[in-house]
């Protein structure tokens, strides 16, 4: 297992989120741009985990399924650390978009992942 990349992936993954969603949050408001969050998540943990996993050469899905993994552990750690907590998060985005979300945050690294094993077969 490389774990240095998953948790570099995870890191990365949710700075390049943060970075792209919480200024249009903040201008535009919840209702602008909670609609693009969910596919946000998906196709930034499918690019992060392609680019995060091309030189990896073995079980590449596990990594992927772990970047998105602790990804989004990290974000439910901010979640909590936010000042109106989980729930206020969860009552931004509603109950079935936040599990949504987080499944597809989870779902586009595996995408990511597999998409590298099937371009760059494994090497023995």
């Amino acid at each position: 297992m490389r774990w240095g990349r998953i948790i570099a992936g995870a890191f990365l993954l949710e700075l390049l989120l943060i970075i792209a969603l919480v200024p249009p949050l903040q201008l535009l408001g919840p209702e602008r741009v909670i609609p693009f969050a969910s596919p946000a998540v998906l196709i930034f943990g499918f690019g992060v985990a392609w680019w995060i996993l091309r030189k990896v050469s073995h079980r590449r899905v596990l990594h992927g399924a772990l970047i998105g993994t602790f990804a989004t552990a990290i974000y439910l750690l901010m979640c909590l650390a936010n000042p109106s907590g989980l729930r206020g998060v969860v009552a931004m985005y509603g109950t079935v978009m936040f599990i949504v979300g987080n499944g597809l945050r989870i779902l586009g690294c595996v995408a990511g992942a597999y998409a590298v094993q099937v371009r760059r077969p494994a090497q023995n």
